[in-house]
């Protein structure tokens, strides 16, 4: 089962497989008490970090956008030769949902603009978990075992990095 909170109004959506009884999701949901308290909160905090947050204007994006890029380049130069992968090479554009993601097929990596807007480390973490999949299409268990593998302490990373919404920060 799925549990998450949106992002736009805070109401907990559960995706549960076929079959699965009222009974069940209403335990899983009850399990998972603590965590949605938490994320509510979250999002509250957000919420009131957003309407004080300053208004990118088109000069601050360039001088973002043109930052990010040096930051991801060095970033992809240093961990290419480490995981003995080869990107063909990368855009930074706007995304609502994600930080990155990676076509496996042509190897081209995309980033999210916002990254300019959180922790140097955090960004590392994207870059090497978008290189990642070029070893590991999918998320599975030796993704994340590759990823600990290569940067360990990704597992704190990864949850540093969900502090920070990339829908929020546009």
């Amino acid at each position: 089962m799925y549990l998450r909170v949106k992002n736009t109004d805070g109401t907990v959506q559960i995706s549960a497989p076929y079959g699965v009884s009222r009974a069940e999701i209403e335990r899983f949901v009850n399990s998972r008490a603590d965590w949605i308290d938490d994320a509510v909160k979250r999002l509250r905090e957000r919420e009131k970090e957003k309407e004080n947050a300053p208004v990118i204007v088109p000069f601050m994006e360039r001088q973002m956008r043109q930052e990010l890029k040096r930051q991801i380049q060095k970033l992809i130069e240093k961990w290419e030769p480490v995981m003995c992968v080869k990107s063909a090479g990368f855009t930074i554009k706007k995304m609502k949902t994600r930080w990155g993601s990676c076509n496996v097929q042509s190897h081209h990596l995309n980033f999210n603009l916002m990254l300019a807007r959180v922790p140097a480390e955090c960004v590392e973490y994207v870059v090497v978990h978008e290189l990642t999949h070029l070893l590991e299409p999918s998320h599975n268990d030796r993704f994340w075992a590759l990823m600990e593998y290569y940067l360990p302490g990704s597992k704190g990373l990864r949850k540093q990095l969900s502090g920070f919404s990339a829908v929020d920060m546009l």
